[in-house]
């Protein structure tokens, strides 16, 4: 049996190029972030909240995040827990115009804790999290099976710039990856479509 096995760290035998660290503010943010997991049931502001959906806005027509094809099959969501004027609310991030659609009402943090696959893990209360959901048949459609890939892909950009504006604010995050998908989409008012549930993001302080 032919096994393809890990080649573990790569090396080449010749001498490496050293290369400088940048020193700009975007490069002071990249080394501050970090995955957190421990809460205060911070309450985030408007101006916190505003900060946070921005980075996956469209602005002059032109949105902040690429797509294969310019299908962008990933939509925003959010259940916010700690959040000014909106707790225990699930809103919809609408990119063209920046501002929030109120799906409906959720339970608190410790109710839901269940079915994010964090039992264990996170201590005290996230302030929000975020929700980011595939829609396949914009991307299938036009690159059939490898845009299930692109799909996926898309889905960390969304993530990378989220926890930059995280960080940003002087805020936490941890990415959430073992979301029990029919119960999300319920909450989210999509049981009866196709879409997936791709990752989660809690943010707090």
């Amino acid at each position: 049996i032919n096994e393809e096995k890990d080649i573990g760290r790569i090396e080449y035998p010749t001498n490496d190029i050293k290369l400088d660290y940048p020193k700009d503010k975007l490069y002071e943010i990249m080394k501050n972030r970090e995955s957190n997991r421990k809460y205060n049931n911070y309450q985030i502001n408007n101006t916190q909240l505003s900060s946070l959906f921005s980075c996956f806005a469209e602005i002059n027509n032109h949105r902040l995040i690429s797509s294969a094809g310019g299908k962008y099959p990933i939509e925003v969501y959010a259940l916010c827990f700690n959040v000014k004027n909106l707790n225990n609310k699930v809103v919809y991030y609408k990119y063209n115009d920046n501002s929030l659609s109120i799906v409906g009402n959720c339970k608190s943090w410790s109710d839901l804790k269940s079915i994010t696959g964090a039992v264990d893990l996170i201590t005290g209360e996230p302030s929000i999290m975020f929700i980011f959901v595939g829609f396949p048949d914009r991307v299938i459609s036009k690159y059939g099976e490898r845009g299930g890939r692109f799909l996926l892909i898309e889905s960390g950009h969304y993530i990378q710039n989220l926890l930059l504006r995280v960080t940003y604010e002087k805020l936490k995050a941890v990415e959430l990856g073992g979301l029990y998908d029919n119960d999300i989409k319920n909450i989210l008012g999509l049981k009866k479509t196709n879409a997936i549930i791709t990752l989660g993001v809690i943010c707090g302080k």
